[in-house]
């Protein structure tokens, strides 16, 4: 019987995590009040101006009730008074009611259509809801309203991303680099994207840029690995992990990925260390453990490898590929009734490299 051994292959550092590396340190619910608005907005009206002050005070506070409550004080004073009904919508957001806040959001738009930061907040309130449809448009409204601002641009790009619109992703990225050429993380979510489409030349391009004006970009490295380990190039892939791991000593992925590197070149005890790294880095990361099982098979280890499968299959209990190796170290230890139940489940969880165990003379007579 051939054994067949996958190896886990996990490209995790090119998606949610790059793309949630983005600066949302000014767009947080609630906050972002300009403060130097407080008493300098040339209001005539005292009362008007007092309540609004009374709402700044309360949003800066994180006082989102009484904010919102004072900012309405206003709009009732004044039902064309922007500013009330801009930060009224950040005290919606700080009260995580998003219909409420996109109304505003939007009704600052209406008095204002010049109002670029009414659309990103509409559009930050969509990303929050998991609306990436809704999101991109607001982004792409904001970008359209201010053409200088790459950051709308580049997040419009983000979210076409997680709706996997690899095209139209890598259309936005290209605008907010034609405003920003040395954005680096957009020059990194556009080779992911190129990634996800196959262009790997035009990705490792994209990569090798992103690193050019940020050599600190540690993702950007792991990517690069990645994507020579897509055109199985392992030895540049296994380069280009090390100089991640090299800016993030603690980057479990790239260890992990860095041993599947190594583990195609037959470098089975140093995958075997990048393994146990990862786990030591982070030991609910499942993946690293199934990993360390593919080591121990190779290594004829198959005891062990048995206990890294249950390690992986605690912290994931449909981790195909986990039942699958763990079927291996069983037949190998002469357990085939174990064996054969572990084939069983990784057929029923899609493994299509079960069916042919589970059909087997050797599983037949054990049922």
């Amino acid at each position: 019987m051939t054994l067949k051994i996958p190896v886990f292959i996990a490209l995790l550092g090119f998606c949610a995590p790059l793309l949630a590396q983005a600066d949302t340190s000014k767009t947080l619910q609630g906050g972002g009040v300009d403060v130097q608005l407080l008493d300098s907005l040339g209001i005539t009206n005292p009362e008007l101006q007092k309540k609004y002050n009374e709402g700044v005070r309360a949003l800066t506070a994180n006082s989102y009730m009484e904010a919102v409550q004072r900012f309405t004080e206003a709009t009732l004073l004044d039902a064309s008074y922007v500013n009330a009904y801009y930060n009224r919508g950040m005290a919606f957001r700080g009260l995580n009611k998003s219909t409420e806040a996109i109304a505003d959001f939007n009704k600052t738009l209406e008095l204002d259509p010049t109002n670029h930061q009414a659309a990103y907040m509409k559009a930050e309130t969509f990303n929050t809801d998991g609306k990436f449809e809704d999101a991109a448009k607001a982004y792409k409204q904001a970008a359209e309203i201010s053409r200088t601002d790459e950051k709308y641009s580049y997040y419009e790009g983000v979210a076409l991303f997680q709706l996997e619109k690899y095209d139209e992703a890598i259309a936005a990225f290209d605008e907010a680099i034609r405003r920003k050429p040395d954005y680096a993380y957009a020059l990194n979510d556009r080779g992911s994207a190129k990634m996800m489409l196959e262009n790997y030349d035009g990705a490792i391009q994209d990569y090798s840029a992103a690193v050019k004006f940020d050599a600190n970009l540690h993702f950007a490295y792991n990517n690069l690995g990645s994507v020579y380990r897509k055109k199985e190039d392992y030895v540049n892939a296994e380069k280009y992990y090390s100089e991640a791991i090299k800016r993030k000593p603690d980057y479990f992925i790239a260890y992990n990925n860095r041993g599947t590197a190594r583990f195609a070149q037959g470098k089975y005890a140093d995958a075997l260390s990048d393994f146990s790294k990862a786990v030591q880095l982070n030991p609910d990361y499942a993946f690293a453990y199934n990993n360390q099982a593919s080591v121990y098979i190779k290594q004829e280890n198959y005891t062990e490898a048995v206990k890294a499968c249950d390690k992986a299959i605690s912290l994931n209990g449909a981790y195909t590929e986990a039942f699958f190796n763990r079927g291996i170290a069983k037949e190998m230890l002469k357990d085939l009734e174990g064996a054969c139940a572990d084939w069983q489940d990784a057929f029923i969880l899609g493994s299509e490299n079960a069916e042919q165990y589970i059909n087997s003379p050797a599983c037949a007579g054990q049922n």
